[in-house]
Order: C-alpha cells, then structure tokens, then sequence
C-alpha cells in the first residue's frame, strides 16, 4: 500500500530520497538570537591639558548562537568569547569587555586606554531584550 499521491513505481531509492527529505526537514534549527541592549555610556578622558566626561545613551546589538557559543555584534564584528554559560556571557574586542548576565538581561561593557599621555575610559550599563 502507498501514502496518496505516490505512485506505486516509486521504488527503494524513492522512499529514501524522501526518507531523508523528511529527516533534513525535521532538523532543529540553531538557537541563534538577537539582543538589543538600550544602554547609558559614559566616556571619562584625562589629558595633560585636563580632565572631560561625557554621557551618552547607545543601542547595541548582539547576535547569540547558542550552538557555537560565539557573540557577533551587530556590525558583524566577532567577540573573543572568554566565557559562555547559563548565567554570563563574557566577551572582548579590542580594548573593550562585555559582561551580559542571563539571569536578568544586564549588559555592562568598559575600555581603558591611554595614548599621548591622554587616557581615555568608557563604562557602559544597559538592559537587554530578544
């Protein structure tokens, strides 16, 4: 007996091609999803000539896969993953560190640097949302 709309010629090689359209169609796909953070940043800079700061509100985005266990940011730029777990993502690019906690969706990210014997830091909290 065959399903309807099968013709009764379909043989071995057919029902494997569709045995196995079936199992590639049941796959799970990748847990990947999509941050949006609204975060206050403020930018302290100390030079010779003196001392400035600046507040600012930012939007950024993350793109989470869980199955890899990667960060990308929403410009496409990868983040060096130096923790992936249940509770925090942690993650650097460049001078910059990023700490997200899963639990309750807080981002606080901050970058030190210092050229010309100007120094310059940026601190950063916010919320994010899927």
């Amino acid at each position: 007996m065959t399903p309807a709309g099968v013709p009764r010629t379909c043989g071995i090689r057919g029902w494997a091609l569709l045995l196995t359209a079936v199992t590639v169609c049941t796959q799970p796909t990748l847990a990947r999803s999509y941050l949006n953070c609204a975060t206050k940043e403020v930018v302290i800079t100390d030079a010779p000539k003196g001392s400035t700061s600046s507040s600012t509100e930012e939007n950024l985005g993350f793109w989470i896969d869980e199955a890899a266990k990667t960060v990308v940011l929403a410009d496409g730029t990868p983040l060096a993953v130096r923790r992936f777990d249940e509770r925090w993502i942690s993650g650097v690019r460049g001078d910059m560190s990023y700490e997200l906690d899963r639990q309750n969706g807080s981002l606080t990210y901050a970058s030190s640097t210092t050229k010309d014997g100007t120094t310059t830091v940026i601190i950063g909290l916010g919320q994010c949302r899927r």
